[in-house]
């Protein structure tokens, strides 16, 4: 999901929000304690802590968008590593391209990657594999890092209610000449102490999530990898002195399927 998606949703949620919480008839003393806390962090949120909603709204958004997107079945679906693996075990390379062109995935991409460097040799489709799957890796942690920025900024957020609130509070007691009353501060209290505490669930939240992102992140995409450059371990050369003859797929950079894949057989080594 784009960042311009997560924005309009988040402002959405805040604009359809804020009718409801103005409405909220007050707590009266019958009420449970659960209506009276929510009736508290309504009052005294005001702007920052609306701001730490949007916060929040995105952070749960980037979240589950994660959590959709980094697992095993979409980097590598099974059913696609296993035809890879019978093609290439066949040699039908062309079919294989094929099919890896026809589900697009970080699998299916490191794999491509190697495969189109095949005229090169061994060495260069496996760097090339491996700089595929690093630019696959980097992307899915750039897209976690969101949560991680706005983890950092909620504590900021709520730092700023608290000085906006405190600002108020002692603007009251000057303007009172110091005969003020506790209640006539409430106000200022309040919206320093909420947004202190939004700002802190916003950074808990936010920053649980990119720590469980991180580490999915981190484990699928080496797996996915892996089982990638373990197949184009089939086209390592033979070493010196084998009886078994290499071979290395031929394959044009563009890749479609109507450019061909030949199995170019090379010689075996003359032994010792």
């Amino acid at each position: 999901m784009s960042c311009n998606r997560v924005l309009i949703i988040a402002l959405f949620s805040i604009v359809t929000a804020t009718p409801v919480a103005a409405q909220t008839p007050p707590a009266t003393s019958g009420g449970s304690e659960s209506a009276s806390f929510l009736r508290i962090l309504l009052d005294g949120a005001e702007a920052p802590g609306a701001i730490i909603f949007l916060m929040s709204i995105a952070a749960v958004t980037i979240s589950i968008e994660q959590f959709r997107s980094v697992r095993r079945k979409a980097l590598m679906p099974p059913v696609l590593l296993q035809e890879a693996q019978e093609l290439i075990d066949n040699r039908r390379y062309k079919e294989c391209v094929a099919r890896l062109q026809a589900q697009p995935c970080m699998f299916s991409d490191v794999l491509l990657a190697g495969l189109r460097q095949g005229r090169f040799g061994f060495d260069v489709m496996h760097r090339a594999a491996e700089e595929a799957a690093a630019v696959w890796s980097s992307r899915l942690f750039r897209r976690a890092e969101y949560l991680h920025v706005l983890g950092n900024l909620g504590p900021l957020m709520g730092l700023l209610g608290t000085v906006l609130g405190m600002i108020r509070a002692f603007s009251q007691m000057q303007e009172a000449h110091g005969a003020y009353k506790p209640e006539e501060l409430a106000g200022g209290i309040a919206l320093a102490l909420v947004n202190t505490f939004l700002g802190l669930m916003l950074a808990i939240i936010a920053l649980g999530a990119f720590g469980v992102c991180r580490n999915r992140v981190d484990s699928l995409t080496i797996a996915t990898a892996t089982a990638a450059l373990a197949l184009l371990e089939q086209f390592r050369p033979a070493p010196a002195g084998a009886t078994m003859v290499s071979r290395s797929p031929k394959v044009e950079p563009d890749a479609m399927p109507r450019s061909g894949v030949t199995n170019v057989a090379q010689p075996a080594s003359a032994s010792g």
